[in-house]
């Protein structure tokens, strides 16, 4: 079997396992993004409908992991009319 068909998993791990040594920057209106792909978004849970904080993982165009905060409705809103 090759090396590439093996490193690829452990690569992808190594990724995931460093995600939590990443600092979460705050969205504001003049942030630049430059997200490539999205792997993860985490919303605070609430059990009534209030805005809350999320966190956004995500590579941008370089391959470098990213956490991005920001404020959303929670997930109890949905339920809602």
């Amino acid at each position: 079997m090759s090396i590439k068909y093996l490193a690829a998993p452990l690569l992808l791990i190594a990724g995931y396992a460093h995600a939590g040594d990443v600092e979460v920057e705050q969205y504001t209106y003049q942030t630049q993004l430059d997200i490539a792909q999205v792997l993860r978004t985490e919303v605070a849970p609430s059990p009534i409908c209030k805005v809350t904080d999320a966190v956004l993982t995500y590579r941008d165009s370089a391959g470098e992991l990213r956490k991005l905060g920001y404020r959303t409705l929670s997930e109890a809103c949905k339920s809602e009319n």
